[in-house]
């Protein structure tokens, strides 16, 4: 005769679900060290670092092949200024003419008569010297001290009016020009390195003769 079994309900002593243990890695998967890592950003910085020093030699080697060129564009630009502010435009004056600010000045060779300074001028599409200013008066005599001739300009005595104008028509109103000598009849003015003078239009002297100069385009090769 068969012995009956028993059967015992075993409880769960943890009720609850169980704590699943995180999934293991594949077998293939690399596991960098800290140092590795700390070790490849470091080199990464070395390699921009490099890169930038390459670039800023290549510019600096640029600019200092580059420099020599504009140099010598810079001296063999006249020393002429024309106004206050700068400008991408050269004045040129001709051959034998001396540049002066906006003028170019052509002191003679030769004497004559005021009136043939005055026609001297003319036929070279000039004028004779218009004085603008004290620095412009002490220029020419400067230069006609170098020169040791006294020069006409473009003022003569005017009658019936009895004042000193220019050759464009206008009044002497300035008392730059400290006037000597006799002033009357067919007088006109010359200067020398130490004075400015009325003298008669029939005596001889040089004269200085004024143009404006011509404009080009200021232009430098890179080579």
């Amino acid at each position: 005769m068969d012995t009956p079994r028993v059967c015992y309900k075993v409880e769960d002593p943890t009720p609850g679900p169980l704590c699943a243990s995180p999934p293991s890695r594949p077998s293939d998967t690399c596991r960098c060290p800290h140092s590795h890592r700390l070790a490849l950003k470091l080199s990464c910085a070395g390699l921009i670092l490099l890169l930038l020093t390459v670039i800023g030699l290549s510019v600096l080697v640029r600019v200092l092949i580059q420099k020599p060129s504009i140099e010598k564009c810079r001296v063999n630009i006249p020393r002429i200024v024309a106004s206050s502010t700068e400008s991408p435009i050269q004045l040129k004056c001709p051959k034998d003419w001396l540049p002066h600010r906006n003028k170019c000045l052509q002191f003679s060779q030769e004497t004559s008569v005021w009136k043939e300074g005055l026609s001297d001028c003319a036929r070279k599409g000039a004028t004779l010297l218009l004085i603008q200013d004290e620095e412009e008066l002490r220029f020419v005599k400067n230069s006609a001290k170098e020169k040791g001739n006294s020069f006409w300009i473009g003022l003569n005595f005017s009658l019936p009016d009895k004042n000193w104008r220019w050759i464009n028509g206008s009044t002497l109103s300035s008392d730059v020009l400290q006037i000597t000598g006799d002033t009357k009849k067919n007088s006109c003015m010359a200067i020398s390195k130490d004075k400015v003078v009325s003298e008669d239009c029939a005596s001889d002297n040089k004269w200085i003769c004024q143009e404006e100069p011509k404009r080009s385009e200021i232009r430098c090769n890179d080579s």
